[in-house]
């Protein structure tokens, strides 16, 4: 039960005491007030299941509930006491009126009424609150399993990869195929042993070949797309056969 259920039974058994009182002394007897008697006890057998709840909260209550536990144990507390006073000003006045095998009948009357919602109301509230918990549990233990699963899964897929083919990385973009285009030969610069091939195609892509001087420099050759590279002098031919001699 929740404070607000705690407050509504109190002001139900306050107002259901208050008739009683009123009842009382205008003469009725017990069978004459069994309506407010009734209301009476079952919101004071209502306080006391709050209570019994707010001490054994279950698990999810205990792990989640926190303060609001702890608050309805307090209001549970003290509405009972309330009512225990009112239970007490209730016996004395049925003992001075009509005697003690009044107050007698009054507690047979609230055991049956307490029966009564202990086998209907109450055991439908621990049904609902058991009902609830195998939910939760089950959505945790789904949540905890299907995590577990996807990292055994990403695990797995790991664990049993191949490597990528080279057209894969070239799709995935690990490996940068580069571009080429179609040059023409542009000149020929002899050397010792040798000729070197300048070439140039699109976007004044340059490229050099070294090649025999049997073999000459074809008139085509398939470039590597370099735009505004710089064309190779005899300076770089140069410096190309020195590092290649290196």
């Amino acid at each position: 039960m929740d404070p607000v259920t705690i407050s509504l039974a109190v002001g139900v058994a306050s107002k259901a005491f208050d008739a009683i009182k009123s009842g009382f002394a205008m003469g009725r007897d017990l069978e004459q007030m069994s309506g407010d008697l009734s209301r009476w006890m079952g919101a004071s057998s209502d306080v006391d299941q709050a209570e019994k709840q707010a001490k054994n909260p279950g698990v999810f209550g205990k792990v989640f509930g926190g303060g609001s536990i702890e608050a309805v144990a307090l209001q549970a507390y003290a509405a009972k006491k309330k009512l225990e006073e009112q239970r007490y000003e209730l016996k004395m006045f049925l003992n001075l009126t009509q005697g003690p095998g009044a107050y007698d009948e009054l507690l047979a009357m609230e055991g049956k009424i307490r029966k009564e919602r202990q086998e209907t109301v109450y055991k439908q509230q621990q049904l609902r609150k058991e009902i609830g918990e195998a939910i939760t549990w089950l959505i945790v233990v789904l949540i905890i399993g299907g995590f577990a699963f996807l990292l055994v899964s990403v695990w797995s897929d790991r664990a049993n990869a191949k490597p990528y083919t080279y057209q894969q990385k070239v799709n995935q973009g690990i490996i940068k195929e580069p571009k080429y285009t179609m040059c023409l030969r542009k000149k020929m610069i002899a050397y010792k042993g040798g000729l070197a091939c300048i070439y140039q195609g699109a976007g004044k892509t340059f490229e050099m070949e070294f090649t025999d001087v049997q073999i000459g420099c074809p008139r085509k050759y398939k470039c590597v797309y370099n735009p505004n590279s710089k064309e190779p002098s005899i300076d770089d031919v140069m410096k190309s056969l020195r590092d290649i001699a290196k």
